[in-house]
This record gives C-alpha cells, sequence and structure tokens, in this order.
C-alpha cells in the first residue's frame, strides 16, 4: 500500500510540474527594459520585409515594447535552412532573471515546406520568437487567441494578440 502511494503521489506531482509548465504564461526571465536592441540583419527582400513588419507589429501594439535595430547589438536574427523539426528557435542567455543576450534562428527548411503565406508564415514565426525575449512562454494556458500557441495558423495570425499584449505590459 505504501508503495502505491508514494508512486500515486510522484504521478501526481509530475502531472502538476507538467501542466505548470506547459501552460506558463511566462518564461523565468526576460529582457530587462522594454527596449530590445536587435542587431541589424540583411536578408533577401521577402525575408527582410517579414521580419521588419514582425519588429513593427509590437512596436505598434501598445504592449510598452520597442524593438529595434542596434549596431553592435550581441542579439542577431539568423535565417538558414537547420536540421531541426522548429519553424524557429530563441536562444536565450540569461544571469538571475534578466536576459544578457539571444539568437534568434528561423528555420527556411520548415518555413517553406509548410507555409502558404510565406510572408506571413515568417512574420508569425519571429513575432513569436521575439515574445520569448519579452518573458512570454509557449502555448500559454487560455482560451483567448495568442501568438505563443503552437496551435495558431501561422498563415493568418501575425500579430500579438490582446493576450499577449496584456501579459507583456504586466511585466513593464
Amino acid at each position: 500500500m505504501k508503495k502505491k502511494l508514494k508512486v500515486g503521489i510522484v504521478l501526481i506531482c509530475c502531472m502538476f510540474l507538467f501542466t505548470t509548465v506547459a501552460f506558463a504564461k511566462y518564461l523565468n526571465y526576460g529582457w530587462p527594459t522594454s527596449n530590445v536592441p536587435i542587431r541589424p540583419y540583411n536578408h533577401n527582400s521577402t525575408w527582410q520585409r517579414a521580419l521588419d513588419n514582425g519588429m513593427a507589429s509590437w512596436n505598434g501594439a501598445g504592449a510598452k515594447v520597442s524593438f529595434n535595430k542596434v549596431s553592435g547589438s550581441n542579439n542577431p536574427v539568423y535565417v538558414a535552412n537547420y536540421s531541426y523539426g522548429a519553424y524557429g528557435k530563441c536562444i536565450i542567455y540569461y544571469s538571475g532573471n534578466k536576459i544578457t543576450r539571444f539568437t534568434i534562428e528561423m528555420n527556411n527548411r520548415t518555413i517553406s515546406r509548410d507555409a502558404t503565406n510565406f510572408s506571413n508564415f515568417i512574420q508569425s514565426v519571429f513575432v513569436h520568437e521575439l515574445g520569448h525575449t519579452i518573458w512570454l512562454a509557449d502555448n500559454p494556458r487560455t482560451s483567448q487567441p495568442s501568438i505563443m500557441k503552437y496551435s495558431r495558423n501561422r498563415n493568418t495570425m501575425t500579430r500579438p494578440q490582446t493576450f499577449d499584449i496584456n501579459n507583456v505590459r504586466a511585466k513593464y
């Protein structure tokens, strides 16, 4: 009986931990200020326009954050054909709860394979990855639309949603 009780408690704890992490609104870290510098990037016109639109969509969303291209920034954005299956990655380096630098990788291989509206898809993935730099976690537990949900339609949802904006405003 004691063994079954211990196993049951461990399973309940694991389920609680999984649901807490899988449905969190926030990461444990974020950019220390509302002004986020990004190293200037230079890609072909389709990528350039979509990435610029992604930054502009956060800047104009009323979320109290500003993404800006800044020479000398340690925060690059790369576009390449990566072997992993994700559309993009935000690789974060932090100290305490403050991000010190980040790298965003946009996976041309998977985006090209799955996009029906290429420009919108790029923008959606980029806005999502930028969200990670400003405290937002993947797959928030909400029935509201969110750029951070894996289940969003990347061909149509290209901007942060009210849910995302309100959560970023609460952090800055």
